[in-house]
Parts: C-alpha cells; sequence; structure tokens
C-alpha cells in the first residue's frame, strides 16, 4: 500500500488529475454550445437540470464512500491488510443495500420528472433521459464505488482520475459525434449507460491485478460508524447544491436553466479541476492524523492557504473574464438572452465560500464529529431552499444564488469552528486570517472589473488576456497567502521535494 511520504506518489496525483481533468473541461465545454445549436435551449436546459440532478443525487453515495475513506486511513497506514478487508466488505455491503433504493428511487423521478418539470419536451422523452441517467448510477454504485474508496484512502487517486478521463472523454466523444448527426436525446443517455459498463470492468480488472489479496465478504450484517451521519449529511449537500436549477426548472422554465447551466458550467469545471486534485492529495489529511497533531495542523493550514488561495486567483480572473467567454460562446444563439453582467460575481462568491470550508469539513469526518456536522448541513439545506423559493419569482436567478451566498456561511463557521477550537484545540486566528486575506483579493477583483472592462474579439484574445490577469492575482495571491500561513512553501517543499521513506 501507498507510503503517506512517497514523493513520486503526490506528484503523479497531482499530474494527472490535473491533466485529465483540464482536458475533460475542454471536452465539456463543446457540449452545452453543440445541445444549443442543435437542439434549442429548451432541450439544454431540460438535459442539464436532470443531470444536474442526479450528479447531486449520486453524492448520496460519497455518505457511504466518505465513512469508509476515513476508516480506512488508520489500517492502510499501519498495513494491516485484514482490516482493510474488512472496512470494504462493510462498504460493498452498504454499496448494496443503498443500490436497491437508489432503483426504486429512479423509477420513481422518472414518472414524477415529467409532472415537475416546466417544458415543451414530451414526457416519453423526459421519462427515458431519466431512466437511463439513473441505471448508470445503479451500475457505478454496485460495481465501482468501493474500489474508488480503496484507491482513495490508499494514495492512488491517479489511477481514479485516469479511469475518470477515459470513461469521460468516451461519453462526451460520443454525445458529440450523436448530436451533430441530430440523433434524438435519448440515443445518448443510452449510450453512456453502456459506457458506464466499460468504467466497471476498468476497475475491477485493476484491483484484481493491484490488490489481489483483498476478500470482500458477501455476509457481513455490521454497518459502517457514522455511515447515517454521512449520508444525512451529503443528503443535505444534495439537497443544497441542486436547488436552484431545479427551482429554476420548477417556477420559471427550463430555458432560464439553460442560462444557470451555462454560467455554472464554467465554475463547476473549475471546482472539479480544483477538486479532482485535492481529493488526489487529500489522503495526506487522513493519514497525518493518525500520526502526528502537530504535523497534521501545519498541513491542514498549508491546505488551506493552497486550495482558498488558488481559488481565489481563479475566481479574481472569472470575474474579469466570464462576461466576454459568454459572449463569445453564445455569439449567435438568438431564442433567449445568456449575458447578465451580475451574474458572475455570484457564481464566484458561492465557490469561494463554499472552499472555505473543505478542510475543516474533511477534518471533522476523521475526527468523528460527523453527526453534529450532519445536522448543520440540513438547517443549511433547509434554510436554502426556503429563501430560492421565496425570491426566484422576483429575482430569477439572481435569487437563487443571493440564498445559497446567504446559507453558505453557516457551515463555514460551524466547521472552522470545530476543527480548531475543538478538535485542534488552537486559537483561530490562523484560519480566520488565511480566509480573509483571501476575500479581500476577490472584493477588490470585483471592483476592478466593474472600473476595468474587458472586451475580447476572439478566443485568441480570450486566453491571451485571461492569462495576464491570472499571473496578476497568481502574483498578488501566493504573496499573500505566504504572508498570513510562512509554513505553506516549507509544507509544500516537504511534499513534493523531500524524498519520502
Amino acid at each position: 500500500m501507498a507510503n503517506i511520504n512517497n514523493n513520486r506518489t503526490i506528484k503523479i496525483n497531482v499530474f494527472i488529475s490535473a491533466a485529465g481533468q483540464v482536458f475533460i473541461m475542454f471536452l465539456g465545454l463543446l457540449i452545452p454550445r453543440i445541445m444549443i445549436g442543435g437542439y434549442g435551449s429548451d432541450v439544454n436546459g431540460l438535459v442539464s437540470t436532470i443531470g444536474q440532478m442526479f450528479t447531486y443525487v449520486n453524492l448520496l453515495e460519497a455518505g457511504i464512500g466518505q465513512s469508509a475513506r476515513n476508516m480506512l486511513y488508520k489500517p492502510i497506514a499501519e498495513n494491516d491488510r485484514a482490516s482493510v478487508n474488512h472496512v470494504l466488505s462493510l462498504a460493498q455491503n452498504d454499496y448494496n443495500r443503498f443500490t436497491i433504493l437508489y432503483i426504486i428511487g429512479v423509477v420513481l423521478l422518472a414518472l414524477s420528472s415529467p409532472l415537475f418539470i416546466n417544458t415543451n419536451i414530451d414526457r416519453r422523452t423526459i421519462f427515458l433521459i431519466v431512466i437511463f441517467e439513473g441505471m448508470a448510477g445503479a451500475v457505478s454504485f454496485f460495481f465501482t464505488e468501493t474500489d474508488i474508496a480503496l484507491l482513495t484512502a490508499d494514495g492512488r487517486g491517479y489511477i481514479n482520475n485516469s479511469i475518470n478521463v477515459v470513461i469521460k472523454a468516451a461519453a462526451y466523444l460520443a454525445k458529440i459525434i450523436l448530436a451533430v448527426n441530430g440523433i434524438n436525446v435519448v440515443i445518448l443517455q443510452i449510450t453512456y449507460f453502456f459506457i458506464t459498463i466499460l468504467k466497471a470492468l476498468l476497475y475491477r480488472a485493476y484491483r484484481k491485478k493491484r490488490y489481489p489479496w483483498v476478500n470482500i465478504s458477501k455476509v457481513c450484517h455490521e454497518v459502517l460508524p457514522d455511515r447515517n451521519a454521512y449520508v444525512i449529511t451529503e443528503m443535505a449537500w444534495v439537497v443544497f447544491s441542486s436547488t436552484d436549477m431545479i427551482v429554476l426548472s420548477m417556477f420559471i422554465d427550463t430555458a432560464s436553466s439553460s442560462v444557470y447551466s451555462l454560467y455554472n458550467l464554467i465554475f463547476t469545471n473549475i471546482s472539479s479541476l480544483m477538486g479532482t486534485i485535492y481529493f488526489s492529495v487529500a489522503y495526506l489529511l487522513g493519514q497525518t492524523y493518525f500520526k502526528s497533531m502537530d504535523d497534521y495542523a501545519r498541513m491542514h493550514d498549508s491546505f488551506n492557504s493552497v486550495f482558498v488561495g488558488i481559488m481565489t486567483i481563479m475566481m479574481c480572473v472569472c470575474s474579469f473574464m466570464t462576461i466576454p467567454f459568454i459572449r463569445l460562446y453564445t455569439n449567435g444563439v438568438a431564442d433567449i438572452e445568456y449575458v447578465y453582467p451580475s451574474l458572475p460575481a455570484m457564481f464566484c462568491a458561492v465557490q469561494l465560500l463554499s472552499w472555505s470550508r473543505y478542510v475543516a469539513g474533511n477534518l471533522t469526518g476523521i475526527a468523528g464529529y460527523a453527526k453534529k456536522t450532519s445536522v448543520i448541513s440540513l438547517i443549511e439545506a433547509f434554510a436554502n431552499v426556503v429563501l430560492s423559493v421565496l425570491l426566484v419569482k422576483k429575482y430569477g436567478i439572481c435569487g437563487v444564488l443571493f440564498a445559497t451566498i446567504t446559507v453558505l456561511p453557516i457551515k463555514i463557521l460551524y466547521c472552522n469552528y470545530i476543527s480548531d477550537k475543538v478538535i485542534m484545540k488552537r486559537s483561530s486566528k490562523k484560519t480566520l486570517a488565511i480566509l480573509l486575506v483571501n476575500a479581500v483579493i476577490y472584493i477588490t477583483s470585483v471592483m476592478a472589473s466593474r472600473v476595468l472592462s474587458v472586451e475580447p474579439a476572439s478566443y485568441g484574445q480570450f486566453f491571451a488576456l485571461g492569462l495576464c490577469i491570472f499571473l496578476l492575482y497568481g502574483f498578488v495571491g501566493l504573496a499573500a497567502n505566504m504572508m498570513v500561513n510562512k509554513d505553506m512553501i516549507n509544507t509544500i517543499k516537504k511534499l513534493f521535494l523531500t524524498k519520502g521513506d
């Protein structure tokens, strides 16, 4: 199993994660433009809404996966194969039970979706899209998620990312080919279902080769500790994250969802890039926590500085470049207006606030505070739904985004308080300094973007201007984060430059 100090593993994880996600982002950006041009905004809005529903419904399994990963860190660090097999058996049995409930949920959603989605598309098409999207998720839960948990906890996230790149590339290319040729959108979903089966076969083949000693028991009556708390937390995140587009589809129309989905595409791609890199090295946090609290605290702060800092830099660039990108991307699309200058700042704020609790939220799970955190997650989700419904009719997209921004600080404050005061038993000054300095940088960029407009005439100019802004804010962000967290550079050097054991 992987050694925590194996710098080669860390470098491979980061490189493959970043390169693979950039490639997927490029392909992913082609899909909506082809969908809008070939089928119109209504169909694109429908497919995006259903896709988002399942993206977040699929996150429900993360409750099981998160619990399994947290239990695997210790036996992997101690090379205890018997305990690893026990945890994997618990996880697989939970996934088996969850898959049955998931399939029932898919059928119910397929029957009800045509009734609450406001669209001109026929009900049969909606039903079939939901069914095949859902069945692809069922295959993943039953056959691959346990393997993903093992690889992630063992520091082999690069294998997950490599398989993910292959599968997503195949899915995107298939969608592009079918959409360009005007094939019915239902066929797109059927194709994705069969590609998901290929993904399951790849994971099973790798596990047999790399972990021949793994023995998952079919008879296991125990359940993962805190599994229900993790499931509740993920369920709350599902509701919280999917509220905006679903509320727009129900109370406005799917064309508005198409507008939202295009902006959301930009920011979810950036967040996915960051998340892929983060989760490829997050095992370092889990394994370090069980070895040394002092080392963990330094790594905790360094992860905060690096990931919140990079996200801040990216959002500063987005504050300038989102509207120019939307203008270039939707050039020639006339069925609905896509340019809304007020939206970028709100989407950026959602990402920054979300990433301000990533590391702290991870620690609350590792340290056994999942149950308490799940209560806060439920409060957050409920508040977001209520505010979104109240504001959507009058303020539309801005209303649902404002609801999200208003509610996000609840969990930020809770997770960081528990992490600093309760678990690490220290002052919150370091965490506050890291978050505040990045907030100030972002706010100044938003103010500057209102004064200095950017109008590239081509994609070449767009990328050139974006690179200049990135370098400028990259220098500012690095300097500011080094100033408030002097351990950041030393931790990075230790992880990437020193030789492992």
